[in-house]
């Protein structure tokens, strides 16, 4: 009997993994971080590992060295899961000698039968792809319609958790402990949903797995501005969960978006943002090419800058809600001040949300996406998912949203005041 083992920090997915591989007769067992995986090898000497590369105590990388300094390619495979967003680390996965590198996005329980599969019958060629032998990614796949209601009755308590951690991230922003749970429950999430097909869900945790990795190398860069996305980005996540119609949607978001902004490196910046997470952008300079855009095209966005050369954005927003086909469509401000008086005009001409520059991409990313994941879904239906049915925490109400929403535009309010008075 062929000996499997799986070094995977999430538990649900490891789980998923160890069961399925079981039926197909393989021996597994399971690690859930890197220093364990390593000593599980040394006693076990499985044939293949499965093995994650964002790992807790050693990362897979460093997994991948070690065994790589006993074991060939042909004589152990090692077949590497991650997130599309770590490219660096993806190329040092192939460097340190994987035999493949999947990403989260494309994997399923079938599609990982099939690649280990393929590489105990032949190790002698590695393949960089998303598919494998006709097998395409997340679309054709068949998820195990039990697994998924086991994760949907989970949902309540997982966003309650989220929730619970961004919280004290908002009471104590500077406390790195909390944002690294916070990182660390989304990495879980991005895993299972991805795992499983949900791919109108996936995207937006990939885009937020992304901000919090990045908040974590500079942590100086959570500011109010970002954890208000945060919080968008789960109440988003939350509307998704308890709406039928999200799990029908068989493919991820691809929305199209309107960039209005006058400063090329901005239009370039924003647009390479949005294009990472699979956005369609068209971008303009003024008022006026902006206004005949929106009555050529269908936009389920637009981004508008505030201060323009032949008019300001507030009006322009004005004149985009005149317009039947945007009274509805999400505008978000882009501005370089935070300050009260001008969120009162954003809300006044019609805006629904604002970002500060400079900004992080992934942030953009995942504020975009958060409004965007949401259009053709129309709240108010009543949901059919488990996850609504299901007992357990309270997810977030609407009144804890806009109580966590009121403090940290406080807050944003001191961080204008304080920068304003540092410029001065």
């Amino acid at each position: 009997m062929k000996r499997i083992l799986i070094v995977e920090d999430d538990r649900l997915m490891a789980d998923v993994y160890r069961d399925r591989l079981r039926t197909e007769g393989f021996a597994v067992h399971v690690a859930a971080d890197g220093k364990a995986g390593l000593e599980m090898f040394d006693s076990h000497k499985a044939d293949l590992i499965l093995l994650d590369l964002m790992l807790p105590q050693m990362s897979g990388v460093e997994v991948l060295k070690a065994v790589r300094s006993q074991f060939g390619p042909h004589d152990v495979p090692v077949i590497v899961i991650t997130s599309a967003y770590i490219g660096g680390m993806v190329q040092q996965a192939w460097e340190a000698g994987a035999n493949q590198v999947i990403t989260k996005a494309t994997m399923t329980p079938k599609l990982i039968i099939q690649l280990i599969q393929n590489a105990m019958d032949s190790s002698t060629e590695t393949v960089r792809s998303g598919s494998v032998d006709g097998w395409e990614e997340a679309e054709n796949a068949v998820v195990d319609t039990n697994l998924r209601a086991k994760f949907l009755n989970g949902a309540p308590a997982t966003l309650a958790a989220l929730w619970l951690s961004l919280r004290a991230l908002v009471t104590e922003p500077k406390n790195l402990a909390h944002l690294r749970e916070l990182s660390t429950r989304v990495r879980s999430l991005t895993a299972a949903v991805n795992g499983m097909n949900m791919d109108r869900i996936a995207p937006l945790c990939a885009a937020l797995e992304a901000l919090l990795r990045d908040l974590l190398a500079k942590p100086r860069l959570v500011t109010a501005s970002v954890l208000l996305t945060i919080a968008h980005a789960l109440d988003t996540l939350k509307f998704l969960f308890t709406h039928s119609d999200s799990f029908a949607w068989r493919h991820p978001v691809r929305g199209r978006i309107m960039v209005v902004d006058d400063d090329q490196f901005t239009r370039r910046a924003v647009s390479s943002a949005l294009k990472k997470v699979n956005l369609k952008v068209t971008c303009v300079d003024n008022a006026a090419r902006a206004l005949q855009q929106a009555r050529q095209s269908r936009f389920d966005a637009i981004l508008l800058d505030i201060e323009l050369p032949d008019t300001n954005g507030f009006d322009l927003c004005s004149q985009l809600r005149s317009l039947p086909q945007y009274q509805r469509t999400p505008i978000i401000f882009l501005t370089a001040h935070g300050s009260f008086e001008q969120r009162t005009e954003s809300v006044l001409h019609g805006g629904d949300d604002f970002i500060t520059k400079p900004f992080l991409f992934t942030e953009l990313a995942l504020k975009v996406l958060s409004f965007v994941a949401r259009s053709p879904l129309k709240p108010g239906v009543a949901a059919d998912s488990a996850a609504c049915r299901a007992s357990g925490p309270a997810i977030f109400s609407r009144r804890d949203l806009n109580a966590l929403r009121q403090a940290l535009l406080g807050s944003l309010d001191h961080e204008w005041v304080r920068s304003a008075l540092q410029r001065n």
